[in-house]
């Protein structure tokens, strides 16, 4: 024998090659087994295909005639294969040739079990006893049919919950069949067999023992939650896809579920949170629904303040606000058909149910809702497509109805006809009083709601004001308590542990009498006298007043607290317009808004140390301190800042600017539109540039920039110019709304600012007088609430008569075919702004003129130049501080800038007097120059010698003493004549003058006396008689001679 021996090489490759034919052969083994299997499976996919075919043409084949037996028969193999197999078998778009598929008719699960009730209620319907299928209850087959029924409602609860669509047609049919069947099987009375068996009393019993099965099978499938969802389906649409009968079907099942369960509390507590809580559903049931829930409306409000807790749980915010605002519609409809309901179980529940959904969101991280505002939740689309409905829903808790119901039993006990002394005697000491306790819920109540829905602020507010009695109702209910002192009432206030019952009432006294004043024209307030007096209106005045002041003075670390803060910028509101309306017209005495308890002077010095409460003071309520110490804190501050900055302009900061006199106003908006703020303050230098082209000698000696600020502010404000408009009746200055014309108008209103603030830094006082509701708003909207209309007759007076004919007009204002839209003409165009989004469609009706003739006078007299008077504020805030503005009054701030009114004090000019070129107190032709004005000139005559020096007609606010430059009077001719005579000859010259003895050559006496208004220097030759100087004198000051540098 030949043996051959094996290589290593070969050996490997052996074991490699029988390896993998093992692994091949396991392979063919696991293939072939896999095959098995899906054989199996495929297979009984088509058993089970066939299966639900054949089941479901058995459906479709069944006569309209088969007696109910045959129906339960196949009803029964249906549903037994929908169990299992019906959702996944049924409606394969797919299938082999030789497996039949179902009908396109039944394409879904969802239409087999439609189909099932179809036949179900078509058998109930007919006349044949055979064919009724709820006959099967009183048949052997009972309990199979009572299996088969739960199980059809079963399926159906699952589909109408998940799968029905109710956009499409077949959907809202599908849908339809379903309610029709829920009703239908929990009315026995509307089975023929309950007809013809009602003589059988053991019968109609059975068959109502069903019916109360079925109801309870419905509850327990969640036919609510159902309801719930296919009602939010519907208002989630732009237009309703629901049927009228439908919705009515679903109002029909509702009430038969309420009856069944005899409307009980458990019952109640998941409609409430189910049904209930779908935006608007009360505005969508019919009346006659709406009226049987009505009847139960104890029970429902009941179960609510029971369970509000549990509701604020398991609802979210949105769900809330809808929940509550149908309990408000069932309210407002039970106390329409006369229910008696007790207010003080509900109103508690309502004031937590709108605390609880008015909780907004940050606005970084929430969503903005069309009612509540921020939330921490996105906005369904439900409540987008509801919002009519949810709004007249609103409208009903400020209703007359609710109003009544509210607050009848305060205006039954007849303030009117009571002393002070009576009522005192009803609450001082009895705050557990059972009405005071209930109006001051009630006004907690509404407070929440404008503060929940505070888009309809306006509407809610003026709707109560409205309401007969009820302003001076609350005022005496507050006042008759705190009569003798508010000081109580304040510390209450701002103490959130103490209920007292008189804060939430004098609050919403505050608003809506603050809302209130606003439409109040003179005529109502000074003439009428309603809602209140004048004495009346002084006495709420001096209260709040008080109060405020008590709480920013000895209470001011509560304001941190936002609660407390919110609180008292209410108050603050309605005293801001009676102290604006007195200050324009008034209606109390001299010193009347200075507190019991204030001491200025300890409020102006804590104010110079910065103390806090000093500050919030002079913010909230700056008439506690006289406009005097206002003006001296202010120039103390001015002073401070420019010692700092002289400090820092020795440093060679300074700017200078070289104005050409021909260019006087484009030079310097050219130049000083780069300088910053406080540059501008301080450290800027005039030097003007004559015409040709030479520098003028005296750089800024005092008297260069307050010329430039004159010549400026003069150019800027003359109407001419296109800036500025002037008013119809007092010629008071305002932004022109055309101002337009200028291309860079916004720069230069932002510069006309900083050139007015820079005169009122420097003191000087300019001669301008500017329209009130232009100038107010360097008070930065402290006066949120100011109505225009009072001063329109200013601009135009034609328009105000025109709106006061409205607003007084009898009939339909419909008639006049005004819409909420102004047509104004803009350079020989015709624009129509709109007063409010959407305003050219809304029509101005007997309900909302008030509205309109206010929106027209904010429009003119506000926003159609609110770009304008934005910039001129924001460049006078940049010069002076806000704050220090926020301190003075609207009068105050006028005469900041255009001096006072008051009358010219000669002789506190006389003493601060400079004397120039030689003349002196004693020298004979300044005390001819005294005696004449002080005792021969009239008012008229001493305000046109101050303007013709100063180029104001006004006084300093702060006196003579004040005015820089000094006012001066100066000897012409010797200065002229000294110039090139040697020192001694200028001195005898000099002398002369002091001694008197200079008489000044024959021109000179012919001259006429002239003026530097920019160094505030009158140029007074040396007359030869006192005669001679009063003419000249008036006459120069009346023909306007001598405004230039000499």
């Amino acid at each position: 024998m030949f043996t051959t021996k094996v290589s290593a090489d070969n050996k490997s490759e052996l074991l490699h090659k029988q390896r993998a034919e093992r692994e091949r052969r396991e392979q063919q083994k696991l293939h072939a087994a896999s095959a098995v299997v899906l054989q199996a499976h495929y297979r009984r996919h088509l058993s089970n295909r066939r299966l639900v075919a054949g089941v479901v043409r058995e459906l479709e084949e069944v006569s309209e005639t088969a007696p109910a037996a045959q129906l339960l028969q196949v009803f029964s193999r249906v549903l037994h294969v929908s169990r299992g197999r019906l959702a996944r078998y049924h409606g394969q778009v797919t299938s082999p040739s030789h497996v039949t598929s179902p009908s396109n008719a039944l394409s879904s699960p969802g239409d087999v079990v439609c189909r099932i009730i179809q036949q179900i209620l078509r058998s109930m319907e007919c006349g044949n006893k055979e064919r009724w299928y709820v006959a099967l209850a009183i048949s052997k087959s009972c309990k199979v049919w009572l299996r088969q029924v739960q199980d059809i409602i079963s399926l159906s609860l699952e589909d109408l919950k998940s799968d029905v669509d109710i956009l499409s047609v077949k959907g809202r049919e599908r849908a339809g069949v379903y309610l029709k069947f829920y009703v239908t099987l929990c009315t026995p009375q509307s089975w023929k067999l309950y007809s013809a068996v009602k003589s059988n009393q053991l019968v109609v019993q059975v068959l109502e023992k069903f019916s109360d099965t079925f109801y309870s099978h419905l509850v327990s499938e969640g036919i609510l939650s159902a309801l719930q969802s296919l009602l939010l389906s519907n208002v989630s649409r732009s237009e309703a896809v629901l049927s009228s009968s439908q919705l009515s079907t679903i109002s029909t099942l509702t009430l038969l579920i309420f009856n069944k369960a005899k409307f009980c509390e458990s019952m109640w507590l998941a409609m409430w949170l189910s049904v209930f809580s779908t935006p608007a559903l009360i505005s969508r049931l019919t009346d006659t629904h709406v009226l049987q829930l009505t009847e139960y409306i104890l029970t429902a409000l009941t179960v609510l303040t029971t369970h509000t807790e549990q509701i604020i749980a398991t609802c979210s915010k949105e769900q809330l606000l809808f929940l509550l605002l149908n309990a408000v519609q069932l309210i407002y409809q039970a106390l329409k058909e006369g229910v008696v309901i007790k207010y003080p179980t509900i109103i508690p529940t309502l004031n937590t149910l709108l605390m609880t959904a008015g909780t907004r969101a940050s606005l970084k991280a929430g969503h903005w809702h069309p009612l509540l505002g921020m939330l921490d939740t996105p906005v369904s689309p439900a409540l987008t497509n509801s919002l009519n409905s949810l709004s007249v829903q609103i409208r009903l808790l400020h209703s007359n109805l609710f109003k009544k119901f509210f607050f009848q039993d305060l205006l039954d006990t007849e303030f009117s006809g009571r002393s002070v002394v009576s009522w005192k005697h009803l609450f001082s000491g009895r705050c557990e009083s059972r009405l005071l306790l209930h109006v001051c819920g009630v006004c907690s109540l509404y407070s929440n709601l404008i503060a929940t829905f505070h888009l309809y602020k306006t509407d809610i507010l003026m709707s109560l004001c409205c309401f007969p009695d009820f302003l001076s109702s609350l005022w005496k209910l507050v006042y008759t308590e705190h009569s003798q002192s508010s000081k109580t009432l304040a510390r209450n206030m701002v103490c959130q542990s103490t209920a007292d019952p008189f804060v939430p009432i004098l609050l919403l006294f505050c608003s809506c009498f603050g809302q209130y004043f606003v439409v109040l024209s003179d005529k109502e307030i000074y003439e009428q006298q309603s809602p209140f007096t004048l004495k009346e209106l002084g006495v709420i005045g001096d209260f709040v007043n008080n109060m405020l002041f008590n709480i920013l003075w000895n209470y001011y670390d509560e304001l941190k607290n936002s609660v407390v803060l919110e609180r008292v910028t209410i108050c603050h509101g309605l005293l801001i317009l009676l102290h604006e309306r007195d200050e324009r017209k008034r209606f109390t005495g001299t010193k009347f808004w200075t507190p019991k308890d204030a001491s200025p002077a300890a409020i102006i010095t804590e104010l110079k140390c910065c103390k806090g409460r000093a500050q919030k003071i002079a913010d909230f309520i700056p008439w506690v301190l006289p406009n005097k110490k206002k003006l001296e804190f202010l120039q103390t501050v001015i002073k401070q800042e420019k010692r700092a900055e002289d400090r820092r302009s020795m440093d060679g900061d300074t700017i200078l600017i070289k104005i050409n006199r021909k260019r006087l106003f484009e030079d310097g908006f050219m130049h000083l539109k780069a300088v910053s703020n406080e540059s501008l303050k301080h450290d800027v230098k005039i030097m003007f540039v004559n015409e040709l082209g030479l520098e003028e000698v005296g750089i800024d000696q005092d008297g260069v920039l307050k010329e430039f600020l004159d010549e400026t502010l003069k150019h800027a404000l003359n109407p001419s110019f296109g800036l500025f408009a002037v008013t119809e009746e007092n010629s008071w200055l305002y932004p022109s709304p055309l101002s337009k014309i200028h291309f860079e108008h916004l720069d230069l209103f932002h510069y006309i600012g900083r050139i007015l603030a820079k005169a009122v830094y420097e003191g000087i006082v300019v001669d301008v007088n500017f329209a009130p509701f232009f100038i107010r708003q360097l008070l930065h909207n402290k006066n949120t609430l100011f109505s225009y209309l009072d001063e329109l007759p200013s601009l135009d007076s034609e328009l105000h008569k025109n709106l006061m004919f409205i607003k007084t007009y009898t009939g339909d204002v419909q008639d006049l075919g005004l819409t909420f839209s102004v047509d104004e003409q803009e350079f020989g165009k015709v624009v129509t702004e709109e007063l409010m989004p959407g305003g050219t469609f809304t029509p101005v009706s007997n309900t909302n003129k008030i509205s309109y003739i206010h929106q027209i006078a904010h429009y003119k007299m506000y926003t159609q130049i609110n770009k304008q008077t934005r910039a001129f504020c924001l460049g006078f805030s940049g010069i002076i501080d806000e704050a220090w503005l926020r301190m003075f009054s609207l009068p105050e701030l006028q005469k900041l800038i255009s001096g006072d009114n008051s009358e010219i004090d000669l002789s506190e000019l006389k003493k601060n007097v400079r004397y120039l070129g030689g003349y002196h107190g004693g020298h004979r032709v300044i005390l001819w120059f005294w005696d004449i004005v002080i005792n021969e000139f009239t008012e008229e005559e001493k305000s046109a010698l101050l303007k013709f020096v100063t180029s104001v007609r006004k006084p300093p606010l702060m006196g003579f003493s004040s005015m820089f430059p000094p006012f001066s009077i100066r000897a012409v001719g010797q200065d002229e004549e000294t110039t090139d005579l040697t020192t001694g000859q200028a001195l005898r010259s000099s002398f002369k003058s002091f001694l008197g003895l200079h008489q000044g050559t024959p021109s000179e006496r012919c001259r006429l006396p002239t003026s530097s208004t920019c160094f505030n220097l009158l140029k007074l030759p040396v007359y030869r008689s006192k005669g001679l100087l009063r003419d000249k004198l008036k006459y120069a000051i009346n023909a306007g001679a001598g405004f230039e540098l000499s």
